[in-house]
């Protein structure tokens, strides 16, 4: 703030006389040379310091930020003024190309999955990710008030993000499930009380269960000749339709185009004919990856695949044969 002339010939007056005040306050007492050398070293350091010009201090700031902001924009837009004229500013892929056989891999890691089947084999081999037991005996499993589930060796833990609403808690446990009624919730190998969870949009297809401190799947299937439930169908007990990412039947092929695997569900859905609620051995292999990483398992022979009954559809397999020439 600016002092008015006046104000400055009146302060430049008081700087004078300081040394005659300071003695007038002192009552008398004589300042010695040191003292009065001091106050006139202040007095003529106060003056200089009124006569100097700062420098705008904010203009320079302003001024420096706008050059720095220069500099980085110019930077920035170098990379792009020097690309091609018609190189994309973000690198991407047409939407529905194939994943490639890392990406599919990555997949199945984030769910946990032990097995992928994205990766193109002339002839797969036969692969089993039924469950069984140590000891020959039933196969471990969850009985769901007369629906009934095998434990599935893939994955070895099942994500929290699949998993939907709670169907119960397990309230028998037995290592006799075939003596057992139909009107309870089950199990020879989760324990009681042990809460079972359906797979979101899947839950007559998969359940999951805590056995042994992991979060394990299972699939319908078969047990004791229940397979089917009043009207169900094969749709109702296979809900796949929409989620599938490949198919690899051993000893024939593998598809990963997902267009033509949904044809083939749909086939099967459609053509398939139930023969009974048995179930088949056999060492031949259907197994109907999904988009969510779990993969639902058939067991084949001939022109007939089993799991939660046993079903005829040569169609279906006319037409993967033809899908994999």
């Amino acid at each position: 703030m600016k002092k008015h002339p006046e104000q400055n010939e009146q302060f430049e007056a008081q700087l004078r006389n300081l040394p005659d005040t300071v003695n007038q306050s002192l009552a008398g007492l004589t300042a010695g040379t040191e003292l009065n050398n001091r106050i006139q070293m202040a007095v003529r350091d106060s003056r200089a310091s009124r006569q100097k010009k700062s420098f705008p201090v904010r203009r320079f700031v302003s001024v420096a930020g706008v050059c720095a902001a220069a500099v980085a924009l110019f930077v920035g837009l170098s990379p792009l003024l020097s690309s091609p004229a018609n190189a994309p500013l973000i690198q991407s892929s047409p939407l529905g190309d194939k994943p490639t056989a890392t990406e599919r891999t990555l997949r199945a890691d984030l769910t946990g999955s032990d097995v992928s089947i994205g990766q193109k084999q002339s002839v797969p081999s036969y692969r089993n990710l039924w469950s069984s037991s140590s000891d020959s005996s039933t196969f471990p499993l969850i009985g769901v008030n007369g629906s009934y589930y095998r434990m599935m060796t893939s994955p070895r833990s099942v994500s929290s993000s699949l998993l939907g609403a709670s169907l119960g808690t397990i309230a028998e446990y037995t290592t006799e499930p075939s003596l057992s009624g139909t009107n309870v919730m089950l199990s020879n190998k989760a324990a009681v009380g042990t809460e079972v969870y359906g797979i979101s949009g899947m839950s007559s297809t998969f359940v999951a269960a805590e056995v042994d401190g992991q979060m394990r799947l299972f699939q319908r299937v078969s047990f004791n000749g229940n397979a089917l439930k009043g009207s169900e169908t094969l749709a109702d007990v296979m809900q796949l339709s929409g989620h599938v990412a490949s198919i690899e039947l051993s000893g024939v092929g593998t598809i990963t185009d997902t267009s033509v695997c949904a044809d083939l569900i749909s086939l099967l859905l459609n053509d398939a004919t139930y023969e009974s609620s048995g179930s088949l051995s056999a060492k031949q292999s259907l197994l109907i990856e999904l988009d969510n990483g779990l993969v639902y398992q058939f067991t084949v022979k001939n022109d007939k695949i089993a799991s939660c009954g046993t079903w005829s559809c040569p169609e279906f397999f006319e037409a993967f044969e033809a899908a994999c020439e």
